[in-house]
């Protein structure tokens, strides 16, 4: 069964929004570990906070998926 496009356009603004928020909570949180790194420029900094970010994204985009999915199967 595909998904409708009304569910794919709500699902997008849910991960989209939800993901400024998660973000704008890892900045506060993330970051100021990573002061000294970051004011060095490490590539190493850079490369450490990038995969935090991008692991937190995939996890939360993977939970939206599912319960998108879980909607359609009603």
């Amino acid at each position: 069964m595909k998904q409708t496009k009304r569910l794919s356009t709500i699902e997008t603004i849910t991960s989209v929004g939800s993901g400024y928020f998660v973000a704008f909570g890892l900045n506060l949180t993330i970051l100021p570990l990573f002061i000294e790194g970051i004011s060095e420029q490490s590539l190493l900094t850079a490369i450490i906070i990038g995969v935090i970010y991008t692991t937190i994204s995939m996890f939360r985009s993977f939970l939206f998926r599912r319960l998108f999915n879980g909607f359609e199967n009603e």
